[in-house]
């Protein structure tokens, strides 16, 4: 139970930032909004992934 939930919460921080980066390929600076978005994506595929 504890594992689902933690990949639950991985999986909506990588959410998190996919929505950053597609709002922000529409905005007037997307490459700002890009290395934004990298940061939530990065850390909850290595939360999902790392080794614990």
């Amino acid at each position: 139970m504890d594992r689902t939930i933690a990949y639950a919460i991985s999986a909506f921080i990588v959410i998190f930032g996919v929505g950053i980066l597609v709002a922000g390929l529409s905005s007037r600076s997307p490459a700002l909004w890009i290395c934004v978005a990298i940061i939530p994506i990065a850390i909850g595929l290595l939360s999902a992934f790392g080794d614990y």
